[in-house]
């Protein structure tokens, strides 16, 4: 019963989604043909449309900076890319990643609990890298012809979300044939491995845990029966492909790595992941214990500290910081979130310091730069604020928050294009789709043709508008 509960609830959104675009005629997306590259990231930005209303993004900036980092090491050793590669944290149990073409991945955050090393979250990146960066779904639609857009949809949330979605969402949306050709080949999971295992040793990572966290998953299906984990459905014959793998190191003579610890990153962007979006009142009576016996442990005393913020506690949230960073004086996370949690306090010189120490040792850290923007707009220096801004975004276009904190710095200059357009890409990110397209549309009526942003601002409203969206 709660297994269907369960499913009822994740289908309603989808199917939902895929009756609105029932109703668009092909000829309104302009998408049968030829899929170019640019038809390609209108296809992805599409289809994240229509995934980020239904289901929760992880917003934490110390999170999303961190996969977008290690998404990063890897796509700089693919040369030049005619997409900028996006990488997104789902707030979602089932073991699971996936790729869109025009460049966005995803992870839920439950194959992230699975891991325990930064080398295993590198290993599944460099799998779905690849299968963009080979377009082996946009190879495969141009070839099933599809013959509406919303068969489209439905196959390709299908074959991409898999697990219990799949089969109503093919019914649905009467995508069963189409779904079928745009599933994985057994030469795409094995190219995608294959040159995944080459970025993974090109960006200095260990190509053993690629196989590592496979298995973990392939153990899933001992481990909870009748409940295959979505990752083995949407990725097949993982146990084929992990001996594929074995070969690829031997004939490399790629020597197994000793055993050594987690990197401190890898500790600290876990455990955030956990006390952020775990039960917090469960988490503070098992840090608390933990703790009475290895009172030393500061990536949870670290943890504890967010537990206690999350909960309100913020005086014990305070001590605990303070406590984690008396065991550990040169951690800079800690620093950093202890300079969050005085900007939040209203202790602007104290953080403003803080912030400026850590920017001089790591100058792109992209948290620190967010709070140092902040900083700076809270102090009306404008400019200075939105170069940091403009360069957050360069640096990583799938930082949400950046994009209000652009649209309101452009509104206070007066160049109320661009600020309309920033607005409306934050809008439509938290979900707000009617104020999207209210925004939208003003960035359109306050450009030319010639801005760098009007085709794109129109683009949006396209989109918008065919998900029947109506501005109050």
């Amino acid at each position: 019963m709660l297994r269907s509960f369960r499913t009822c609830r994740l289908l309603g959104p989808l199917c939902l989604v895929l009756c609105l675009w029932l109703a668009v005629p092909p000829s309104a997306w302009g998408f049968f043909g030829s899929l170019t590259i640019e038809k390609e990231k209108d296809l992805g930005e599409e289809f994240c449309l229509l995934l980020q209303q239904y289901y929760p993004l992880v917003r934490d900036p110390y999170l999303n900076a961190y996969i977008n980092a290690v998404g990063q090491k890897l796509v700089k050793h693919l040369g030049p890319q005619p997409f900028q590669y996006r990488f997104f944290i789902l707030e979602d149990p089932s073991y699971n990643a996936f790729a869109v073409p025009g460049g966005y991945i995803f992870v839920n955050s439950g194959i992230i609990r699975l891991m325990d090393r930064e080398d295993e979250l590198a290993g599944v990146l460099a799998h779905e890298i690849t299968h963009v960066h080979q377009r082996h779904m946009a190879k495969r639609m141009e070839k099933a012809k599809f013959t509406t857009i919303s068969t489209l949809l439905g196959a390709l949330a299908a074959v991409l979300l898999g697990g219990a979605l799949a089969a109503p969402i093919l019914m649905g949306a009467a995508a069963g044939a189409e779904s079928a050709m745009l599933a994985y080949s057994r030469e795409d999971e094995k190219e995608a491995d294959t040159l995944g295992f080459k970025w993974l040793t090109l960006a200095q990572y260990d190509p053993h845990y690629m196989m590592t966290v496979f298995r973990k998953m392939d153990r899933q299906r001992w481990f909870e029966p009748g409940n295959i984990p979505v990752y083995l459905k949407t990725h097949p014959e993982l146990s084929s492909r992990i001996v594929d793998l074995a070969h690829l190191t031997d004939t490399h003579q790629i020597p197994e790595r000793q055993t050594t610890p987690p990197t401190p990153a890898f500790v600290y962007f876990k455990q955030r992941l956990e006390a952020l979006y775990g039960n917090p009142h469960r988490m503070k009576r098992e840090l608390l214990i933990r703790l009475s016996q290895e009172p030393d442990n500061v990536p949870q005393r670290y943890c504890l500290a967010l537990v206690y913020k999350r909960l309100g506690d913020r005086q014990a949230a305070l001590q605990a910081y303070q406590q984690a960073l008396a065991r550990d004086p040169d951690n800079d996370l800690i620093k950093r979130d202890l300079a969050i949690f005085y900007y939040e306090s209203n202790k602007i010189q104290e953080a403003a310091a803080l912030f400026q120490e850590l920017l001089r040792r790591h100058p792109r850290d992209e948290v620190s730069l967010y709070y140092q923007g902040l900083i700076l707009q809270d102090r009306r220096q404008l400019d200075e604020a939105l170069a940091i801004f403009e360069n957050l975004h360069a640096l990583n276009p799938g930082f949400i928050e950046v994009y209000y904190n652009l649209g309101m710095l452009y509104g206070q200059k007066q160049r109320l294009g661009l600020a309309h357009y920033y607005l409306g890409r934050h809008c439509r990110l938290a979900k707000d789709l009617p104020t999207a397209l209210f925004h939208f549309r003003k960035a359109v009526a306050n450009m030319t043709p010639a801005d760098r942003l009007y085709g794109e601002a129109r683009l949006e409203i396209a989109r918008l508008e065919r998900l029947k969206v109506r501005v109050p």
